[in-house]
């Protein structure tokens, strides 16, 4: 059984008018995308007002791909975004160029069935890891890969579980009863179109995780 608080992250969010919403179901951290072929892309800045206003206790996640440091700056300023999501070929000195701004910074990597990725080489320029499922689209796949893999990992830094999450793996997840286990990132199984966020779904997920954890 998992030990501790397990955080929740909801990705890719298209209504940035809904993060009070969000913060009021116990959700932890709230993820926009940036990178223009996502179909949950937020750009250009035309809801900044709305995240930049929210001042509640949610960390504000920007999700980028390959971008330049100042596009990322630049996101990072007109958004209010406390942490920044790296789903590219970005290297550990960019990720501790971004980590001396005060951004916090959680770096992706893809896991196969050819092994687990080698995360030693960002241990210390990244505060958190994500663990998704490989593919050749960018930016997370909505699919799940072989969650046992997970055992292979020891490094030190705590990580994120993206990819395929639906409500029915709330007892699953628990069970991992990994370490370095510190959040859940759900995205396409919680909405009703993309971006759209359903939230009796979301609920209903944060509900059984609270509900499994106290048994």
């Amino acid at each position: 059984m998992h030990s501790g608080k397990l955080h929740i992250k909801v990705c890719g969010l298209a209504k940035l008018d809904e993060l009070y919403r969000l913060e009021a179901m116990g959700v932890d951290f709230a993820g926009m995308i940036f990178y223009p072929k996502s179909p949950r892309c937020i750009l250009p800045h035309q809801q900044a007002a709305h995240a930049r206003s929210y001042q509640g206790s949610m960390q504000k996640v920007g999700v980028f791909v390959n971008a330049s440091y100042d596009e990322i700056l630049q996101a990072a300023d007109a958004y209010g975004l406390q942490m920044i999501q790296l789903h590219g070929e970005e290297s550990p000195a960019f990720c501790h160029e971004l980590r001396k701004q005060g951004l916090k910074i959680i770096k992706v990597f893809p896991v196969s069935g050819e092994g687990f990725p080698d995360t030693r080489p960002y241990e210390a320029s990244c505060d958190y890891f994500l663990f998704d499922t490989a593919s050749q689209q960018k930016g997370g796949t909505g699919k799940r890969f072989d969650w046992q893999q997970l055992h292979a990992y020891q490094g030190s830094v705590p990580f994120f579980l993206s990819g395929g999450i639906g409500p029915e793996h709330a007892a699953e997840i628990l069970s991992l009863n990994h370490p370095r286990l510190y959040a859940v990132d759900i995205n396409s199984r919680f909405e009703t179109a993309p971006g759209i966020k359903d939230f009796e779904r979301i609920k209903q997920f944060i509900c059984q995780l609270n509900t499994v954890s106290e048994v």
